[in-house]
């Protein structure tokens, strides 16, 4: 017997174990805790920094989604390993365009979360970090979405790009980013050019279009010279309702309203996403300064 098929067997009898403890009230649990692994949740901490003021803190952590994206979704199309079968397991979550398994997109996202933000939390929330991490790789087991060695592939190399993410940025971090003034950077927004690209490839439209938003008006707020105010509680709180609001809107309608027969092209889904990185980059954050003129923390 071959090591290969040794393993197949492993991971088809550990996910027979895993799917035992399906129980009605849990389900629900684990496609919420799922979604921490999801690049869209990922993509809203990256508009919570931006929106603070951190534009350079938002852009890494876009970059780290998007790398992240990238790299699964390229290993996924190498080994092209199915995810289990309906027929054997219950699966009860989609990921739409994607029916490769290996390795999982989910954990090797949250796993790149977890390294990136690692050194940047209090010990006492390191704990809670790492048993998310646990709970979302289980959780895309239990919804009979992945096997063990996808989880366990995706794990590792979530490490792996949220150790480069950490390096680029240590090495790139207070640079100013302007098109017209790339040198070291220069490396770095090729490198993004490529890894959207790879998703595009990867058949991953939305999300290409969304990361190509974003980038779009972060090097476009760059260019400008333009700033964010520091702001009270208050108008910071105003500030994420309203941009939140548009991108939870963005999402409803790109994912397409069923019920009512309403389903977007995939051109059509791509523009709209692309909208919503271009609204946190560069729309709503000049929206805001020009049109509310918020109080400071100054």
């Amino acid at each position: 017997m071959s090591i290969l098929f040794a393993i197949e067997q492993f991971d088809y009898a550990f996910l027979q174990a895993i799917q035992t403890g399906i129980h009605p009230l849990f389900t629900p649990i684990m496609l919420a805790i799922t979604f921490l692994g999801n690049p869209i949740f990922w993509v809203t901490i990256a508009a919570a920094l931006y929106w603070r003021g951190q534009e350079n803190r938002g852009f890494f952590m876009m970059n780290l989604v998007v790398f992240a994206s990238a790299a699964a979704g390229a290993l996924k199309y190498a080994f092209a390993r199915p995810r289990p079968s309906p027929t054997d397991f219950k699966v009860m979550a989609g990921d739409g365009y994607d029916t490769h398994g290996f390795p999982s997109g989910h954990a090797t996202i949250i796993a790149a979360g977890f390294t990136y933000c690692y050194g940047a939390i209090e010990k006492y929330w390191k704990a809670i970090f790492v048993i998310i991490v646990v709970l979302v790789l289980y959780s895309r087991m239990y919804l009979g979405m992945h096997y063990l060695t996808d989880v366990l592939a995706g794990l590792a190399l979530g490490i792996v790009i949220g150790k480069l993410n950490i390096i680029a940025k240590n090495k790139l971090f207070h640079r100013n980013f302007k098109p017209s003034k790339l040198e070291d950077e220069l490396v770095l927004v090729v490198l993004i050019a490529i890894a959207v690209l790879a998703v595009m490839f990867l058949k991953s439209f939305p999300m290409a279009g969304m990361f190509i938003g974003f980038y779009a008006g972060f090097f476009l707020f760059k260019e400008m010279g333009a700033s964010q105010s520091i702001l009270l509680r208050k108008f910071l709180a105003a500030k994420y309702a309203v941009g939140f609001a548009l991108l939870a809107g963005i999402g409803v309608i790109g994912e397409g309203i069923v019920s009512i027969g309403f389903i977007l092209t995939v051109p059509q889904a791509f523009l709209l996403y692309a909208f919503g990185g271009f609204w946190i980059s560069w729309l709503w954050p000049m929206l805001f300064e020009k049109g509310f003129k918020a109080k400071t923390i100054a």
